[in-house]
């Protein structure tokens, strides 16, 4: 089974932080426009997929700007 399955639904600042984000970088991810949060009550949290797929996207980026610098 995949580790990404073996996490909750929904992440907390908590649990992203577990996977070796800083507490900072956890607070402005989860304050991104980029990142669809939810709000409940004074917390916030990200679907796991969607982290994922907003992860997946940023590794992409910089994958796609690397070959673009390269390449001049």
């Amino acid at each position: 089974m995949n580790s990404r399955e073996n996490l909750p639904m929904m992440l907390s600042a908590n649990d992203i932080q577990a996977m070796g984000f800083t507490r900072t970088m956890v607070y402005k991810i989860l304050s991104s426009e980029e990142v669809p949060v939810v709000k409940i009550g004074s917390r916030k949290f990200v679907q796991r997929d969607k982290f994922f797929a907003w992860l997946d996207s940023k590794e992409k980026s910089e994958l796609d700007d690397n070959d673009r610098r390269n390449n001049r």
